[in-house]
């Protein structure tokens, strides 16, 4: 039985990593005249800052540095989140009533920083289903390393084998499988399922669709 569920944020929760996509190749790239191509940039999506800061130089080259790099990703998203809100995807709502009401723990897995994260949720309304968090600048191994998933779910005081974590991206789900978390993909930019050497627990196109495992 599942008695806690951890999400992660970025393209699970909210349509943000298009918002990242667009900022490095209509900001970033125009900026800078740094070529960011589309495959390369999706290696990076679930890692948090020193995951990025690893890659950054192997994926783009050093013509900037990765920290350059995201404040001008940072002030291009702000500007844009500022001006049309922050993109919430289909079902999120609805999943996350079916937790509250069936007393499903919830908790917060995400690469993103601490003060990005929340004021994400603070705009969106969503940061009274939270019981839990563990942001990126709180580990020092990101995904696929589960350390992440480990936090939050010690924060939820749960164990993985009852816990289901929801994610969008290889890193992630590698990172659920590893913890030995029940391990549930919602695909965003790019299906995640054929470049994993296992099979999650359950696939699901939106996160509307997941309601069914948790009504008791």
């Amino acid at each position: 039985m599942i008695e806690n569920v951890i999400f992660d944020m970025d393209g699970l929760m909210f349509d943000t990593e298009r918002l990242y996509v667009r900022a490095l190749e209509e900001y970033v790239g125009p900026e800078t005249g740094v070529a960011f191509p589309y495959e390369n940039v999706l290696r990076t999506l679930g890692c948090n800052h020193a995951g990025f800061v690893a890659l950054f130089p192997e994926l783009f080259g050093t013509a900037i540095t990765p920290e350059e790099c995201t404040v001008l990703v940072t002030e291009w998203m702000t500007k844009e989140i500022e001006a049309h809100g922050v993109p919430v995807k289909p079902g999120l709502f609805e999943l996350l009533d079916t937790l509250k009401a069936n007393g499903i723990g919830i908790a917060l897995a995400t690469g993103t920083s601490r003060h990005i994260a929340l004021e994400y949720l603070r705009r969106t309304d969503t940061l009274k289903y939270f019981d839990a968090f563990a942001f990126g600048d709180q580990v020092s191994r990101g995904k696929p390393d589960p350390e992440i998933f480990l936090l939050a779910c010690g924060a939820l005081g749960g164990r993985p084998e009852t816990t289901a974590v929801f994610e969008d991206s290889v890193n992630g789900l590698q990172a659920a499988h590893a913890g030995g978390f029940f391990s549930v993909c919602v695909p965003d930019l790019v299906d995640p399922v054929p470049h994993l050497d296992f099979t999650p627990n359950a696939v699901f196109r939106s996160l509307n669709e997941a309601i069914p495992l948790f009504c008791r």
